[in-house]
């Protein structure tokens, strides 16, 4: 028996998928992420509803999922991960407070994917266990969180302000304005041969 029942906004399959939760008083936040799929949902116990709102994804991460992640305070950070097309070596970090991505590229000593991450308790070690890479592999790597949190690392990542609804509604334009002109093409096209046919 479950007390709300809703249907994600997205067209992507959801599955091997990132998903962390924040409680702030009556309201319980999650995050997820999956593909290009990026949802921020907001269940509000008090008048059992939920609200979704849309997360940027960066697009070096859009076609993964299987990947390991921890959230850490305001920060998820994303380990490998698997596409029809790669399985990646690199790292993410997304700031939930800043909405905003850094990519590390090719920063893991292997491909992986299937794996989990696993935050130590005093919160000062990453452990990536596991994974697949063209079979199992029983991988088990140990980082620093204040690696990934440093400024230092930050300048050698790649700062991502990920603006998605402005760089679709510039590319929908131009899209547009293609299509206009090809269709003004085409009509103008018609009209001379219509002309050329009937002498009119």
């Amino acid at each position: 028996q479950f007390i709300k029942h809703d249907t994600l906004p997205t067209n992507d399959l959801i599955y091997y998928h990132c998903f962390v939760s924040k409680t702030n008083q009556q309201n319980y936040q999650m995050l997820l992420f999956c593909k290009k799929t990026g949802l921020s949902i907001e269940y509000d116990e008090h008048n059992n509803i939920f609200q979704f709102h849309q997360l940027p994804v960066y697009d070096d991460i859009a076609s993964f999922y299987k990947y390991a992640y921890v959230c850490i305070n305001d920060v998820i950070l994303f380990f490998g991960g698997y596409s029809i097309f790669t399985r990646s070596k690199s790292a993410h970090k997304y700031s939930i407070r800043e909405n905003k991505w850094i990519a590390f590229q090719n920063i893991l000593p292997s491909r992986l994917y299937d794996c989990v991450a696993v935050l130590s308790e005093d919160n000062t070690y990453v452990y990536i266990i596991g994974g697949y890479n063209k079979g199992s592999v029983s991988t088990h790597t140990k980082t620093e969180v204040s690696k990934w949190m440093s400024e230092e690392e930050m300048k050698k990542g790649i700062e991502l302000k990920v603006e998605e609804k402005e760089k679709k509604n510039e590319m929908e334009t131009i899209v547009k304005k293609e299509t206009n002109k090809k269709q003004n093409k085409v009509k103008k096209d018609s009209d001379v041969e219509r002309c050329f046919i009937t002498g009119k």
